[in-house]
């Protein structure tokens, strides 16, 4: 500061040197290097201890606080770090160094600082967040550890306090977008997601979303009588002002939200939402071909095809017109037709009995309309918005499938998709996006998308008739356009810098790397929610894999495989490069970057996805050799990356895959396939998995068993046998074995809670805490008593068994080990084989010779008592981090159905042997006695699986087994799987488990007769 000329107060000096260096690099990169950000910083962290203002003081504080001489000082230093922060990710690290970010947090409390203060703190803060997210790996500040410090617990009173202003004025409105602006710039990670909603921001942004719809006049109607019937009046919002941006809230509230049942439920569950959308249960007269109303807000929306809605040929001309806009008289119109029709259920009025409150239960959170409502009226950015929320809590299964699925078809996909399609305009290869809007709206679309039709077969059905296929593949091209490499440019001066002595040799005043060039960053983020989207879409219907394949997009697929991708070729034009061309690539190209881990993942899963089609895995797929970086990528230093490619491998080793093995013969590709590269098993893809099975990762594990279940399908007993000497028998019998890991994992919790409970977790939640409903209203703080509201009770019984589930760590654990135990088991079966007729089928001597292999490996009565330890219930330990387990009820296991088949179809395979194995089976008395109780089980695939067994062992093979075949009948009757199949053959709801139990039934009847 001693460089400038003395003009005075401390305020004109910096206003003076703010204004030299606003939009003039070389002069910022030069006072960095006089170390100005040190004063800077002294300036910011000038003590201030004025007592904090408490109820009405409170909202005066909010609202006028006069700039003193020192404010005026602060204010001109926190806009000279926004200039800094400005210059890109080089000026991270002098920021870093000299303390900007904690001093910077000093001033953004509303109570300590006058509003332009706040404001300006709010500003700096976000434009380092801008910059960090080009920073280079290098860089000490980034997202991440940006995030680290922002989000913790002494901050959070400052965020709630700047989301619980309600006054029209610009300047506190300011604080509001800006603040929410950053919490969904910063808000990544699963433990500041988890923070934000424990400390009460997500109720603070919930309450401010519910502000529009009071502003709009579209709360249910008799809320406010409601909200005062039960205890929650004081929680009813204000409406929010003409000015106030509802999109910055929308994103915030879908960043904390992430992939959380728990907290999408707590949002639904927040106070002021609950008070303006109370649950109503509407009676209407049903229309002849319109769904019924689900809620009182429906009534808003168009009405929906219901009947044969699923059958439709889902031509884009018969999907309402996305860009209708309703106005928002007409929608408080439409609310009042149905005030006087609608049946308030409020807990209180209704009578005390379960079914009242089940009825109740079941309806349907008027948000999620409301949230169909915003996408249909607000404009591009704000609707993107609610359309991300509406998809968060849909995924999380806080809408009626069914229904809902066909208002999100016809109302909101066409929206999106339309969206992405007009801000892909057509220009110069090398444009950016002309505006930040449309950058956010092409980078953040498609996620959203996939999100939404991820395992839905409506929703993927609604976004392919929208030509969501031709709209995301020219997005993806659009990703790959070369970035012109373009220099800093050489600013002159008629005068020399005298006097300015750059680059200091303290940290603050040098500068760090550049960073990732900005066009080039976008486009990075381009690709992975393109494919995404892709992934999403290609993951439904044989035609949708097939378009995509028409749309010549895989070269771009294959790039994305790539670290360092450069310009994507056609197969044809690949053919001639040199085979080692992909691996001479030893760094990046300016013009396409380096792929970060997420579009790797996204371009696996993609892969993935097009190889469930037979005729793309054979013909694309084969053609652009996509299986060698699949394979280098299951070894990659990234564990994410290794998890993905694992995944993918897992429909790249089927037994239709020309890139198995060497053995696999296919028309007309023979030669193409003499290629060693493109042969997994030539290439140590065996060895590679079985490794991969025995990782700490239980993600990873899972899908190393899940392929070589899928690897030791129909291939030869020799190979057989090697892989389970790789996988080793002893680890294969501990991964499908659970008789002892639940103790173990109960007695290793119990010495982690009594020796440290300062670990990972320690931001969490403990599980057995109360929950806290925390209001904040303009500067004052209270928490509400659930107690007095019928409705927040139920909220919190119904939040602590979600977080129960979600957040347990035993019941994830014991999650990853019933799924990974199916895998272990159906790899057991597929090693056994599949006897019969057809090319897929083993010979009955390989399967015979499989069989004594196992038993010989794994142990005949070890196997079998593993199998019927499957069947059984299981005492569960109950645990708590940080309370005692003594006197807890124990909680009971039920034997899981998908486990539950995995067992029967081992012993189907077996019982499909030679009579030996199938003596063997019917030797089991226990084992069937328990099978036998499954005959009534609600899964469909547990009660055809049964009938394959009783059909297998009641086989006779030749009149020499006739005798056999008898004992072993009048044994499956006495244990009564006769009367079970009688029972199923007349009564089951399922054709095929009618006609397989009266196969059953029949068979036993001929062998006893």
């Amino acid at each position: 500061m001693a460089q400038l000329p003395d003009t005075g107060p401390a305020a004109k000096r910096k206003d003076v040197l703010k204004n030299e260096i606003v939009g003039h690099i070389q002069k910022k990169e030069a006072w960095i290097g006089l170390g100005v950000l040190e004063p800077i910083v002294l300036t910011l962290s000038t003590s201030r201890s004025p007592a904090k203002p408490n109820g009405k003081d409170a909202r005066t504080q909010l609202i006028s606080r006069p700039l003193s001489d020192e404010d005026s000082v602060k204010l001109q230093a926190l806009q000279l770090v926004a200039s800094f922060a400005n210059g890109g990710p080089a000026f991270l690290a002098p920021i870093h160094a000299a303390g900007v970010v904690p001093a910077i947090l000093a001033n953004i409390c509303p109570l300590s600082n006058p509003p332009q203060l706040v404001v300006a703190a709010l500003k700096a803060l976000t434009d380092i967040a801008n910059a960090a997210a080009l920073a280079p790996p290098s860089s000490p500040l980034n997202t991440s550890s940006l995030a680290d410090t922002v989000f913790v617990p002494q901050h959070f009173e400052a965020l709630n306090l700047m989301l619980s202003i309600s006054s029209p004025k610009h300047i506190l409105q300011s604080q509001v977008s800006i603040a929410s602006g950053l919490v969904s710039r910063l808000c990544r990670d699963e433990k500041h997601q988890h923070a934000l909603s424990t400390s009460g921001v997500l109720d603070s942004l919930a309450t401010q979303l519910a502000r529009f719809a009071v502003r709009d006049g579209l709360v249910i109607p008799g809320a406010e009588e409601h909200a005062y019937a039960d205890g929650l009046y004081e929680v009813f919002p204000e409406p929010a002002s003409a000015n106030a941006k509802i999109g910055p809230i929308l994103e915030a509230i879908a960043a904390i939200l992430g992939n959380s049942k728990y907290r999408a439920k707590r949002l639904v569950a927040s106070p002021s939402l609950m008070a303006v959308f109370p649950t109503v249960k509407v009676d209407t007269v049903d229309s002849y071909g319109q769904q019924p109303a689900l809620t009182a807000m429906d009534y808003i929306l168009p009405s929906m095809p219901f009947t044969g809605a699923r059958n439709q040929s889902g031509a884009q001309s018969s999907l309402p017109t996305p860009d209708r806009s309703d106005s928002r008289t007409s929608s408080r119109a439409s609310l009042s037709r149905f005030s006087s029709a609608a049946v308030w259920d409020s807990p209180r009025n209704q009578s005390s009995g379960n079914s009242s409150e089940a009825a109740v239960e079941d309806i349907e959170s008027p948000l999620i309309p409301w949230l169909i409502h915003l996408t249909r009226t607000l404009t591009e950015y704000d609707r993107l918005m609610a359309a991300a929320l509406i998809a968060a809590l849909f995924k999380a299964g806080l809408g009626r499938k069914v229904t809902r699925e066909t208002s999100i078809g016809f109302l909101v996909v066409p929206i999106i998709v339309g969206m992405i399609e007009r801000n892909d305009k057509d220009g110069t290869d090398s444009e950016a996006p002309v505006n930040a809007t449309q950058q956010l709206i092409l980078e953040n679309a498609p996620a959203v998308l996939a999100r939404l039709i991820t395992d839905s077969e409506f929703l993927q059905k609604a976004a392919y008739d929208c030509d969501a296929v031709k709209v995301l593949t020219k997005l993806l091209r659009r990703a790959y356009q070369p970035v012109p490499e373009t220099d800093q440019p050489k600013y002159w001066s008629p005068q020399s810098d005298t006097g300015m002595d750059v680059e200091g040799t303290q940290a603050a005043a040098r500068l760090g790397d550049k960073g990732q060039n900005p066009l080039l960053a976008h486009r990075m983020r381009l690709r992975e929610a393109s494919l995404k989207a892709i992934g999403a879409l290609a993951a439904g219907k044989e035609d949708y894999r097939k378009a995509f394949v028409a749309e010549e997009f895989v070269p771009y697929v294959v790039e994305s495989l790539c670290e360092y991708p450069r310009k994507p070729k056609q197969a044809k034009d690949r053919s001639k490069d040199k085979p080692s061309a992909d691996s001479g690539r030893k760094g990046p190209s300016a013009a396409y970057g380096t792929n970060p881990v997420s579009v790797i993942t996204a371009a696996c899963h993609v892969v993935r996805m097009l190889a469930r089609s037979v005729s793309v895995l054979r013909t694309s797929l084969v053609d652009f050799g996509v299986a060698l970086p699949i394979f280098q990528f299951m070894t990659h230093r990234d564990v994410n990356v290794q998890i993905a490619a694992t995944a993918t491998v897992i429909n790249l080793v089927v037994e239709v895959s020309p890139v198995r093995e060497v053995s696999f013969q296919y028309r007309r590709r023979k030669t193409l396939l003499a290629d060693p590269r493109q042969l997994l098993t030539e290439k140590g893809v065996m060895k590679v998995l079985c490794e991969h099975a025995h990782s700490d990762n239980p993600a990873l594990r899972l899908n190393a068993l899940w392929a070589l279940k899928h690897f030791v399908d129909a291939v030869g007993p020799e190979l057989k046998k090697a892989c389970l000497e790789k996988l080793e028998p002893g680890w294969l019998i501990q991964l499908i074995c659970d008789d002892t890991q639940d103790t173990a994992l109960y007695n290793s919790r119990l010495k982690e809670a009594a020796g440290d409970d300062f670990d990972e977790d320690m931001d969490m939640q403990p599980l057995d805490e109360p929950l806290r409903w925390l209001y904040y209203s303009n500067g004052s703080i209270r928490e509400l008593d659930a107690s007095r509201s019928t409705r927040l009770r139920q909220a919190e019984d119904k939040l602590s068994a979600i977080r129960e589930a979600e957040l347990n760590p035993m019941r994830r654990a014991r999650n990853d080990d019933i799924a990974i135990q199916e895998q272990g088991l159906d790899f057991i079966r597929n090693l056994i084989g599949r006897p019969g007729t057809g090319a897929s089928s083993e010979t009955p001597s390989e399967t015979t010779e499989m069989i004594d292999f196992l038993f010989t490996e794994l142990g005949q009565d070890r196997l079998f008592e593993i199998l019927a330890s499957k069947l059984r219930s299981r005492m569960l330990h109950p645990f708590s981090r940080r309370t005692s387990t003594s006197g807890r009820d124990q909680r009971v296991l039920h034997p899981q159905a998908k486990i539950i088949v995995a067992v029967i179809y081992i012993l189907v395979h077996m019982a499909a042997s030679i009579p030996r194995h199938r003596q063997l089976v019917i030797a089991q008395t226990e084992l069937l006695k328990l099978l036998a109780q499954q005959a009534s089980s609600k899964d469909r695939e547990v009660r055809v699986a049964l009938c394959h067994l009783v059909i297998n062992l009641t086989w006779q093979e030749d009149e020499g087994e006739a005798q056999q075949c008898m004992a072993r009948a009048t044994e499956l009757k006495r244990l009564g799987f006769h009367s079970k199949m009688e029972a199923l053959k007349l009564s089951d709801r399922d054709l095929d488990v009618r006609e397989r139990a009266k196969t059953a039934a029949w068979q036993i009847e001929q062998a006893t007769y």
